[in-house]
């Protein structure tokens, strides 16, 4: 059977990769794949689909520490090139794979590859399994730098999950054994879990108001990508969990969207950035107010903060973003970002990006 085109509503329902919010993972909340439409038990043939996107940036960036030096920093490059593969061999099956491409990292990798089986238009039930991106936080953002939150605690692991989407509540449990662990843990199939609870009330309830409102819990935060570089030898005297709550509100043009991750508290030395005999507490939020000024504008503000990650990333930060869409395929974003560092460092960040998506 040929496969449906890309924007044919019906089949797909409407997959939307915001311009300027960095790589999508399709993994991290699942109730953000489109459910299936069709009345028919099983599809008539294999369909499948590809898409993706590249990102071009240009950024200028100046640093200014506590003793007023400055230093000056401009580059141009290919930030972000990924592609996307969806294969439906029966209605109640999805298979997805995902390309990736960052900057700073070398070669291409496979960031995402994992099976979905259930979550159909009569059952609202699923699992899924594989490469995957455990939903530690939200992490949704309208501005072309990723946030903290986001830099900080996202989560890989090949991981088992088990979920339930419904039109009100969406749940979710992963279980996986990541690479940091506590002492006397010899490992084995689930050392490590993530609880996610969100709901979503119909928006024609509230008067046209959009809203979410979730939460999750880990047992292990420092399997995130960022902590777990910090952990040495990978190895903690216990298990030091976390926990996220995050929100979303969109009424008419307007987007409100915040979220606030932390940590429990780690052991002196067990964080690599931590200065000798401090106990980290790690923690960041983010809150954006997002305009649609017109149908291809968007003007995105953000307030950003963190704490107990020292030098590593700004303890308070502002930015605006202003966003154009011309064309459904392509759009042009402007960012600039003020941040301020413990240690009394001052940074400002401007960056362009031209957004190719397919």
């Amino acid at each position: 059977m040929i496969s449906p085109s890309v924007n044919d509503q019906e089949e797909w329902g409407d997959i939307d990769l915001p311009p300027t919010s960095g790589s999508l993972k399709i993994s991290r909340t699942p109730e953000g794949i489109p459910p299936l439409t069709q009345e028919e038990p099983v599809l008539k043939g294999v369909t499948w689909k590809v898409w993706g996107q590249a990102q071009l940036e240009a950024s200028w960036q100046k640093n200014k520490d506590s003793q007023g030096d400055t230093s000056r920093d401009t580059r141009a490059y290919l930030s972000t090139a990924e592609i996307f593969g969806e294969l439906r061999p029966v209605s109640f099956v999805r298979l997805y794979t995902h390309l990736l491409y960052e900057d700073g990292v070398s070669g291409i990798k496979l960031d995402e590859a994992f099976a979905v089986l259930g979550r159909t238009k009569d059952f609202s039930g699923y699992f899924m399994g594989g490469k995957v991106y455990p939903a530690v936080g939200a992490f949704e953002s309208y501005m072309v730098s990723d946030a903290i939150t986001k830099e900080v605690f996202q989560t890989q692991a090949n991981a088992g999950v088990a979920g339930w989407d419904s039109q009100w509540w969406q749940a979710s449990l992963a279980g996986y054994d990541p690479s940091v662990s506590a002492n006397g843990d010899d490992g084995g199939l689930v050392s490590t879990y993530t609880l996610r609870l969100q709901m979503t009330p119909p928006a024609k309830g509230l008067g046209g108001l959009q809203l979410s409102l979730g939460g999750s819990y880990t047992n292990n935060i420092a399997a995130s990508s960022f902590l777990e570089e910090q952990v040495p030898e990978q190895r903690l005297d216990s298990m030091v969990g976390g926990f996220s709550l995050s929100g979303s509100a969109a009424y008419g043009p307007l987007t409100l969207l915040a979220e606030y991750i932390r940590s429990g508290s780690f052991g002196p030395g067990e964080l690599a950035f931590a200065p000798p005999g401090a106990s980290p507490q790690p923690w960041a939020y983010n809150l954006e107010l997002s305009w649609a000024l017109a149908e291809t504008w968007r003007l995105t503000g953000r307030w950003e903060g963190s704490g107990d990650l020292y030098s590593e990333y700004p303890e308070r930060q502002a930015g605006v973003c202003l966003a154009w869409e011309p064309w459904i395929h392509l759009a042009l974003a402007l960012e600039y970002q003020h941040g301020e560092y413990p240690d009394g460092t001052l940074q400002d960040l401007v960056t362009s990006q031209l957004s190719l998506m397919f």
